[in-house]
């Protein structure tokens, strides 16, 4: 097991019933998550087309290639609620393990042994299949199409100036929010980071302006002082301990993909893309992609240094109390949190929109904050006073 995976074989929380799922999983039943890589459906079963299991938003996902084409489904036959991806794709369709029951990629029941040639077939001897789509060599699986939405996008994917590389997926004790705050702070480099990323005594970040608008969060960074991670990749120490990291663009596609992208020289840049997906409310699983200029530096050199950053913010991530994103009243923000702080208010908003149906929600989710050049313009609080 990779050490950016966490065990969870013992985790008995969603077991015990310590956490509640609640709206919040309805209102992202209307987005667009990952649930697996290309490959891992390939190796899933001899034959590589599955069927294989995933979990989103607490709900049993099969995912298979029936007749050429990816589907995805509730992981439950109709005939006895059996999990379906312990049977097998063939020619035929999706056969169930249990009594031979196969299902076209339509979701439709072709054949039930039981039965005699021409009988009569049940009509509501179907699967419930959800939408899925193949991009950026995951798939992509949407519970709810009620909502007009869009799979995130991934500008380095099409760019042929970049190579990208994904990493392997990894699964955390923590929620989808955590994981996307974690991802944005940079204040917590210094600490969480030192000697990687983080060179103390630079601990204090300005307040960046945030634009909110075409359902993203975006902001830049400007360029700061870190410690060097024992090699050149991101180019030479700028100090004997350190290298300078450039400004750089976040970019939040609502609810949980990020892009951040650095501009090093004319000639080199970089690009990590990341969506937590959420298995339920205290688990995500995320998918990730390191790109870079094309250029003949090996991949494992920009996969390693990932792998150290990540591997420094697991046993930290993974303590948050609550393992959810706290309420205003019970975590206490400052101004350099300014992008989580606007991040969490547009959850919320999104959140409760979704309960008055999805015309609210839309609205919602295309609301529009374009902020000054003045850092702060749109966030009335007080540098250093507790903020939700």
């Amino acid at each position: 097991m990779s050490s950016i995976n966490q065990d969870l074989s013992h985790d008995t929380r969603a077991r015990d019933g310590i956490y509640d799922l609640g709206s919040r999983a309805e209102t992202w039943r209307h987005f667009w998550h990952p649930v697996a890589t290309l490959d891992e459906l390939r190796e899933a079963k001899p034959g590589g087309r599955g069927p294989l299991q995933s979990t989103l938003l607490g709900e049993k996902v099969g995912i298979a290639e029936i007749d050429g084409k990816i589907v995805a489904f509730e992981d439950r036959c109709p005939h006895r609620g059996v999990a379906l991806t312990l049977g097998w794709a063939e020619d035929e369709g999706l056969r169930c393990r249990y009594h031979g029951w196969c299902f076209d990629n339509t979701g439709k029941a072709t054949e039930i042994p039981s039965l005699p040639p021409g009988a009569t077939l049940p009509a509501r001897a179907r699967l419930k299949q959800y939408d899925c789509e193949v991009r950026y060599d995951l798939i992509w699986v949407r519970l709810d199409s009620s909502l007009d939405t869009q799979i995130p996008d991934f500008p380095g994917w099409d760019d042929e100036s970049m190579h990208c590389i994904m990493g392997e997926p990894y699964l955390w004790a923590c929620s989808s929010g955590r994981r996307m705050e974690n991802f944005m702070d940079v204040t917590h480099f210094p600490f969480a980071h030192q000697g990687t990323l983080g060179a103390p005594p630079n601990t204090v970040f300005p307040v960046y302006p945030v634009d909110q608008a075409d359902r993203r969060l975006t902001w830049k960074t400007e360029t700061f002082l870190a410690a060097n991670p024992g090699s050149d990749t991101y180019g030479p120490p700028t100090h004997p301990d350190s290298v300078m990291i450039p400004p750089a663009r976040y970019v939040i596609e609502m609810p949980f993909s990020i892009t951040l992208m650095f501009t090093w020289t004319e000639t080199f840049a970089t690009q990590i893309f990341m969506h937590a997906t959420p298995i339920d409310g205290i688990t995500c699983r995320s998918y990730w992609f390191t790109c870079h200029t094309v250029d003949d530096s090996a991949d494992e050199v920009h996969l390693q240094l990932q792998d150290m950053v990540l591997g420094e913010d697991l046993p930290v991530v993974v303590t948050h109390e609550p393992a959810r994103i706290g309420e205003p009243n019970e975590e206490i923000s400052v101004l350099p949190d300014k992008p989580m702080i606007l991040w969490r208010r547009w959850i919320r908003e999104l959140d409760i929109a979704a309960r008055r149906g999805p015309e609210e929600l839309q609205a919602a989710l295309d609301q529009v904050a374009i902020e000054s050049e003045e850092a702060g313009v749109g966030l009335t609080v007080a540098a250093g006073r507790p903020v939700g």
